[in-house]
């Protein structure tokens, strides 16, 4: 007993050296209480031992009425909690790759009000989340939906299209009103077709256009028509390119155009071809542009009342100019340039049937800009002055002022209103008159009412003044127009056209109005 005495108190004295002492119990009590028997629960004193002070060796919980012998005394045992046992997760199949990270897409949108019984807040953007059903993209709205697709051959897309109009004309041979002009049922055949090469370098353009009115009362009205030109550009060098041009034009000349028989039956054909070749050379901004002309002229020979011919034939003849132009960009929508072409007209017969010698040299010389506004205002506007000088002295010279111009205003998204002037001095074979000088100008106003629904407006004015003879001829028009696509393919057409010839050469005056409705066929 007394050795056991001695043990226990030389093992508590060390217990207390390394463990702090209960509150409210000495050093003294601890080692008399352990020399008897030991610790027990029943004991007063020790039953709460969360009173012990925190430390870091007592953060584990501990449970309390845990009887401990005398050698544990002041070293609980640690019980760890089950809830801190960590068994592994459970293994599971290999997975797939984890996909890409996305914001939680509540992060992005407004904030909802909070709900009190809602379910956790949303993860933050960064957790991984499986990607939801992707929205359907708004398709693409096109500009012109309703135009022709084209045909691909080869490189080239061709917009073929065949139209078919009937309709009325009150003035079929659209002779002077106070012969009393007979109507007649008018179908008219349009054909035509445009290409346009797809090449990374150089570039080819066609466009061809032929047509035919046919009169069921007034046969001897009845006329085609077309034109067509056939463009292309070859760049040699970056800053050079080489242009060619073919061009043509079919048309008919009026019973009771000054210069022609006024007993003429139908109507004879005039056909304008010709050619072009150039080349542009640019250096920096500065762009200059030679280019040579060839045209041909040729007059089918009329037939009179009384069945003999007239030999309008006689009136043939050839152009051969020089064109040369000189462009500066001062910024990537103004160009300023300066043209001038020089011109000699030489007929197959140098005196003509009244005997006047009517061949020619012409210079013309303008000065303008071309230039692209933001894209409402874009197109081409000139002015400068003209001389033709004929061989015959008795042929006074045919000179005056020359304006040009093709404007093109989107005043809206829906609306666009075209503008156009020309002047030309053309031939005729009137005796004493060397020429007249023709200046035109028309206005177009076009508006979509829907998608496929467009309606038009024209109004123009024709002023002919000859010199060497005192006549003057004015001429009116004003049209409305509609087209209405039912697919890319298919248009209905339908147009009002009124015309008034005003001159002061008796008995030529004339008024007609025509009406008409077609399909198009286009692809």
């Amino acid at each position: 007993m007394i050795l056991s005495g001695v043990i226990s108190a030389a093992y508590a004295q060390s217990s207390q050296d390394a463990q702090p002492t209960p509150p409210g119990t000495s050093s003294g009590t601890s080692a008399g209480a352990s020399s008897d028997t030991g610790l027990r629960s029943s004991d007063p004193g020790i039953d709460n031992y969360n009173q012990l002070p925190s430390t870091p060796e007592s953060i584990t919980p501990l449970r309390r009425n845990v009887p401990f012998s005398s050698t544990n005394y002041g070293k609980p045992r640690k019980m760890p909690d089950k809830r801190l046992v960590y068994k592994g997760r459970p293994k599971t199949p290999l997975r797939g790759a984890l996909p890409p990270l996305v914001p939680y897409p509540g992060s992005t949108q407004a904030k909802r009000p909070a709900d009190p019984i809602a379910s956790p807040p949303p993860p933050p953007p960064t957790v991984a989340q499986q990607p939801g059903i992707p929205r359907k993209k708004r398709p693409i709205l096109e500009e012109t939906p309703y135009a022709p697709t084209g045909v691909d051959v080869g490189s080239l897309r061709l917009t073929p299209f065949v139209e078919v109009s009937g309709g009325y004309d009150t003035n079929p041979n659209r002779t002077a009103d106070s012969n009393s002009p007979k109507g007649s049922p008018v179908i008219r055949t349009d054909v035509g077709i445009a290409a346009q090469s797809n090449w990374s370098n150089h570039s080819l353009s066609a466009d061809i256009k032929a047509g035919y009115s046919r009169y069921a009362a007034t046969p001897e009205a009845d006329r085609p028509d077309g034109a067509g030109t056939v463009k292309l550009r070859l760049d040699a060098t970056r800053d050079t390119t080489l242009n060619f041009e073919l061009r043509g034009a079919l048309t008919t000349q009026r019973p009771g155009t000054p210069g022609l028989p006024t007993s003429l039956d139908g109507r004879p054909l005039v056909a304008t071809y010709g050619a072009s070749a150039g080349a542009t050379q640019k250096l920096g901004r500065l762009e200059v542009t030679v280019t040579g002309l060839a045209d041909r002229t040729s007059y089918e020979d009329g037939k009179l009342l009384n069945g003999t011919s007239a030999g309008l034939s006689a009136n043939n003849y050839n152009t051969y100019g020089l064109r040369g132009r000189v462009g500066y960009e001062l910024t990537p929508g103004i160009t300023p340039f300066v043209e001038v072409t020089a011109d000699t007209r030489v007929r197959d017969n140098a005196i003509d049937p009244s005997g006047f010698a009517r061949n020619s040299n012409g210079v013309k010389a303008v000065a303008g800009s071309t230039f692209e506004l933001t894209r409402t205002l874009t197109g081409s506007i000139s002015a400068g002055y003209a001389q033709r000088k004929y061989d015959d002295v008795r042929l006074p010279n045919l000179s005056g002022p020359a304006i040009d111009a093709s404007l093109v205003w989107t005043a809206t998204p829906l609306t666009t209103v075209t503008l156009r002037g020309t002047t030309d001095f053309i031939e005729t074979t009137l005796a004493n008159a060397s020429g007249a000088i023709s200046r035109t100008g028309q206005i177009e106003i076009s508006h979509a009412l829907l998608r496929n629904l467009t309606i038009g407006a024209t109004a123009s004015l024709s002023n002919n003044q000859y010199r060497g003879v005192d006549i003057t001829e004015n001429y009116y028009g004003a049209g409305l127009k509609a087209e209405y696509s039912l697919t890319r393919s298919i248009v209905v057409k339908g147009s009002y056209n009124y015309e008034r010839l005003k001159s002061s050469l008796p008995g030529a005056d004339y008024t007609a109005n025509v009406f008409m409705l077609g399909l198009r066929l286009q692809r």
